[in-house]
């Protein structure tokens, strides 16, 4: 009977920590900024998902680069200022995006949020090291 107790006590413990463990990978996913030591010097990057305010206050600076990566033909229905419109599901899209200067912010948005979270971390990983997100993308753009 003792084991038992035991058994379902320790089984008790183990899912509650599991259950932490994921509410804090969950809550670590949106930091807003990360150290990358994947070189010997260490790099900052900088990812921040923005709501349409604070989107809208970056774009036109100097040095910022828009980019928009819907499809053509949602980019044709309306887009936001001069983005770039380059395609995430164009099969050349890693080879367009490289095309940025990687050394400068970028703005980054898509219909919903989705796609271009997607396009922040494959710029990650090329090396961009400043790039701001349009949370709920053009969808939720209300300066149309």
């Amino acid at each position: 009977m003792k084991k038992l107790i035991s058994s379902l006590m320790f089984s008790g413990l183990l899912f509650v920590s599991c259950s932490e463990a994921q509410h804090s990978n969950t809550t670590n996913e949106v930091k807003s900024t990360e150290t990358s030591t994947a070189s010997p010097q260490e790099k900052t990057v900088i990812t921040k998902v923005l709501p349409a305010n604070e989107f809208q206050a970056l774009i036109g600076k100097e040095g910022y680069q828009l980019v928009d990566v819907r499809t053509p033909q949602e980019y044709n229905a309306g887009k936001i200022g001069d983005a770039k419109n380059i395609n995430f599901f164009d099969p050349d899209f890693k080879t367009q995006i490289a095309q940025l200067d990687m050394s400068k912010p970028v703005l980054i948005y898509c219909a919903s949020g989705n796609r271009s979270g997607k396009a922040t971390l494959i710029m990650k990983e090329m090396g961009f090291t400043e790039i701001y997100d349009l949370r709920g993308g053009y969808g939720s753009w209300p300066f149309k």
